[in-house]
């Protein structure tokens, strides 16, 4: 044995190490897996918001155009003096933008002022306004169109601005379209996303997070500060570097301030090539770390698996030849003891016979011991139903002596009446027999027999009644005569146990209340114990007549009542069923089968088999 404990240290150190690499490597393919689901999600996002910015964008891009075009443009900006024809101009941008999806349309003077705007008549109104320092507007004048993303001096909020000069040669004007992506904005935060759109410098205008616009992903040169000021794209507002930490072997697992500082997310980048942004998609990676865990577990699990096999197989061969160097030896053991037995048999032989009469006289004497017990017991039955009908006996002597004394005066109703007496005593004498021999079989509740159901209802409210008025319960019943089959005690127990329920179920109820009513319809009896309780937990209807199934409190109950009041009645052929009142609480329904007063158990069973 201790040869063998060197070899089995080595079985379990491989074995662990097999576990351990299958672990690993389950491991790094599980959580290679989902990193690439998880880029393959995170990279289709990104395309997909690039492509909805780069599509909001068509859509409006065309406004300018259209309106430097437009022959009503062209004179008001040929004659600015013209108010009704400013007036129009006006109400023409209003009418425009409110059937596309830009922010707002205007038209500016060539000295940077603004002459008419869709939003001439609300509060942050563009008219008037100068925005000649828009490098949206220097670009469309020196070079018939320009493109600029800023913060709208007038109205603080951040848009797109695509403008078109008004005439080939000398501008006499600039239209003006503004797109606005508060939408986008509040899509992605609705849909939980982490994204961020920056410009060239690296800073974040678009973001799913309000906290992330107008910072930067890295230090900003002091050039372009100076030219975001001078332009004032950003109103003015401090740019600040957002903090992140990279970490992972590519670099593309970053933290970023504002998300949990325990998860790590993959950022991945997609450029808009016409917009010069760049989409930056954040992808939770927490689904890898479960990937993670399950590969290791899953490795660990299956390795363990296999080798806890090989080492059944391994442990059941050895079994097998240790079970047939065993039976070998015990049959030699058994040929050997078999051929000493023998010898020995013939040595007992004697002994067994003399054994043999030993206990049939023993039996013999057994026998007569029962006998003689079965004498006593006999004895002491008779002395006990002598007891028991000795003054029965006694009062019938005494009316046939009495009888003998009318007959002779010719008092036949006299003699009827101590024959009667007499036949009722022999009655009683029969029913006392009867019931010792059931008292002394032992046996259970007795056959089915016609009970009223009425009176039983009532004895079970009798006895509940102390309880009903010590805890201030209103008890409202009903009850009319009907007859079943079955035995008029357990049927108590049930009800009892059904109202004793219904009054655990009112304690916390401010006026409690427990309705017993009992009706007779088409042939069957019904009876219904409700209480005004909080009734039963839906999820628990289906099991509540289950072995130790309970809607009271813990200790409070075993769960065993309504399951033995189900099986008693199941036993009268009746049906148990609980359901919670259209009105507020419990209901449980008895329905038992109705018989005349007069049927016997034995009538029922023949009108049920046909």
């Amino acid at each position: 044995m201790r040869k063998d404990r060197p070899r089995q240290y080595l079985q379990i150190a491989l074995a662990a190490l097999v576990v351990v690499t299958s672990a690993m490597v389950a491991r790094v393919i599980w959580e290679q897996s989902a990193l690439n689901a998880a880029r393959s999600t995170g990279e289709t996002r990104a395309e997909l918001v690039a492509q909805t910015i780069s599509d909001t964008i068509a859509q409006n891009a065309h406004f300018p155009l259209v309106l430097a075009l437009d022959p009503d443009v062209q004179d008001v900006l040929d004659d600015p003096s013209g108010k009704g024809a400013i007036g129009a101009l006006n109400r023409k941008l209003e009418t425009i933008e409110a059937s596309g999806s830009s922010a707002a349309l205007y038209v500016m003077k060539p000295d940077g002022y603004t002459l008419a705007a869709s939003n001439w008549n609300t509060e942050g109104s563009f008219v008037g306004q100068y925005y000649g320092f828009r490098s949206y507007f220097t670009q469309a004048i020196a070079g018939g169109e320009g493109a600029y993303f800023g913060i709208g001096v007038t109205t603080g909020r951040a848009g797109y601005f695509i403008a078109r000069a008004v005439g080939s040669s000398t501008p006499s004007g600039v239209t003006v379209a503004k797109i606005e992506f508060d939408d986008l904005e509040s899509i992605w935060a609705r849909a939980a996303e982490h994204i961020m759109v920056t410009d060239e410098n690296d800073i974040i205008f678009l973001a799913s997070r309000p906290e992330w616009k107008y910072r930067s992903l890295a230090p900003v040169d002091e050039t372009a500060i100076t030219r975001i000021q001078s332009t004032q794209q950003y109103a003015g507002t401090e740019i600040d570097q957002l903090e992140m930490g990279e970490h992972g072997p590519d670099g593309d697992q970053i933290w970023v301030e504002g998300l949990p500082a325990n998860e790590s997310f993959l950022r991945q980048s997609v450029h808009i090539p016409e917009l010069g942004w760049t989409v930056n998609q954040l992808t939770d990676l927490s689904g890898v770390d479960d990937a993670r865990r399950d590969g290791t577990m899953i490795g660990a699990t299956g390795s363990a698996l296999v080798i806890a096999i090989l080492f059944y197989l391994a442990q059941r061969r050895r079994s097998f030849a240790m079970e047939r160097a065993a039976r070998a030896d015990l049959e030699q053991r058994v040929a050997e003891r078999t051929s000493a037995l023998r010898e020995v048999n013939d040595t007992l032989h004697v002994e067994v016979e003399e054994r043999r009469r030993t206990e049939r006289e023993l039996r013999s004497a057994q026998n007569d011991l029962i006998q003689a017990g079965k004498l006593a017991a006999l004895g002491q039955m008779s002395a006990a139903i002598a007891h028991e009908i000795n003054q029965p006996l006694t009062a019938m002597r005494t009316y046939i002596a009495t009888t003998r004394v009318f007959v002779p005066l010719g008092d036949p109703g006299a003699v009827l009446d101590n024959l009667e007496k007499v036949d009722n005593l022999a009655v009683r004498m029969g029913r006392i027999t009867s019931h010792l021999k059931s008292f002394a079989r032992k046996e259970g509740m007795g056959p089915a027999e016609v009970i009223s159901v009425d009176k039983a209802v009532q004895k079970a409210l009798d006895l509940v009644d102390v309880q009903l008025q010590a805890d201030a319960i209103t008890i409202k019943k009903t009850i009319v005569p009907a007859f079943t089959l079955g035995n008029d005690v357990r049927l108590e127990q049930v009800v009892i146990n059904l109202v004793r329920n219904a009054i655990d179920a009112v304690q916390e109820t401010a006026e409690p209340v427990v309705e017993v009513s009992m009706y007779v319809a088409n042939g069957g009896i019904l009876i219904e114990v409700r209480d005004n309780g909080p009734g039963f937990d839906p999820a628990i209807l289906e099991t509540l007549f289950d072995p130790f199934v309970t809607t009271k409190p813990s200790g409070a109950g075993l769960g065993l009542g309504l399951t033995i009041s189900y099986e008693i009645i199941h036993e009268f052929g009746g049906a148990l069923r609980a359901a919670n009142h259209r009105d507020g609480g419990a209901v449980l329904t008895v329905e038992l089968v109705a018989v005349d007063e007069a049927t016997t158990p034995l009538q029922s069973e023949v009108a049920d088999n046909g």
